[in-house]
């Protein structure tokens, strides 16, 4: 009898594990990838022999935001913002471009007011600056409320799509770590986003960016997951402000926290958080920063972790920044694509 229940259970941990194999080998296997994630599409020098060096063909490129109307047109209830525009030198030749678009939540309750405007708006930008798609990626921090509004824009793109671009268009969607716990949406496969998995509005965290505490509560869900998926995993930092009550004032992403601030006048808390120490500041204007940024050590942490209860996963790193990437040296960053 025990013999029989050890067999059970081997035969089942091996059949999880052919689960997640296969489902592997059903994603492209061609390159490794990256996310570009700013409003003008150009690369520098760095970027572009970072791109070379790392094997890099596929890039996730944000196309345009999709949010709830405020008061730009009145007869639409849902507009593009953030449209990205591209660099005239730049040829996308030999390169696999995924146009990503990010629908805030409140948007998304709305998908027929811009289903057909959204896939039209992507053929004519990939039209315009001659780039050739075969795939569209969708990022929604979509809940239980707008599960099914979501999957049924999903369902109702893949059509508006094909009838533009003349072919089937593959679909993908980003997962974020609660999302693990719901039906997979009807996706070709996801891209698990292990990062911005804290609070960053929270005076008391310590790294909203990445911190395996968040992670490890849903690492239980993999097992099981019942769809292909690629791992994200962040390569960038910000800085987050308070005021002198430590209430949260603003995500600032815009500025290098030891080259473009006075650093005389901060004083070092420990753990990434800096107070301002001049006399002059205002009540409710930031008297403490919360510099974050993830070390590789994490990033790998994370990413075993992760692969430990899934299986091997292609990698895509956010984002394409030479600022960013500059502070991981090249076996670190061959480390989180292996």
């Amino acid at each position: 009898m025990k013999k029989s229940i050890a067999f059970c259970i081997v035969l089942l941990v091996s059949l999880t594990g052919c689960q997640h194999k296969n489902l592997y080998n059903t994603l492209p296997q061609d390159e490794n990838s990256v996310y570009f994630w700013r409003t003008w599409y150009s690369i520098n020098d760095y970027e572009r022999q970072f791109l070379s060096d790392n094997h890099i063909q596929t890039r996730y490129i944000r196309f345009f935001d999709v949010e709830t109307n405020q008061g730009w047109r009145d007869e639409d209830k849902c507009v593009p913002v953030a449209t990205i525009s591209f660099d005239n030198d730049e040829s996308f030749e030999d390169v696999h471009v995924v146009p990503v678009v990010f629908i805030t939540p409140e948007a998304i309750v709305e998908y027929e007011s811009f289903t057909d405007h959204l896939a039209h708006r992507l053929y004519a930008m990939c039209k315009k600056n001659n780039i050739t798609i075969n795939e569209v990626q969708f990022d929604c921090d979509w809940t239980t409320s707008t599960h099914d509004a979501y999957f049924q824009f999903i369902k109702d793109v893949r059509s508006a799509l094909k009838n533009y671009f003349g072919k089937n268009i593959k679909v993908s969607s980003t997962i974020r770590l609660h999302q693990l716990a719901q039906t997979p949406p009807d996706v070709d496969y996801g891209v698990l986003m292990c990062y911005n998995t804290g609070d960053f509005k929270d005076f008391k965290t310590k790294n909203a960016i990445l911190d395996i505490k968040d992670v490890q509560p849903y690492t239980k869900y993999l097992k099981q997951y019942k769809l292909p998926l690629k791992l994200a995993l962040p390569c960038y930092s910000w800085n987050v402000e308070f005021d002198a009550t430590k209430k949260f004032v603003r995500l600032n992403r815009h500025y290098d926290l030891y080259n473009d601030f006075d650093t005389t006048q901060l004083k070092n808390l420990g753990g990434g958080l800096y107070e301002i120490t001049s006399e002059d500041v205002p009540d409710k204007a930031v008297k403490y920063i919360r510099h974050e940024e993830v070390s590789a050590e994490t990033i790998l942490k994370v990413k075993s972790l992760v692969e430990k209860n899934y299986g091997k996963m292609p990698v895509v790193l956010y984002h394409l920044d030479s600022v960013q990437l500059s502070k991981y040296n090249s076996d670190e960053i061959k480390a989180f694509f292996d």
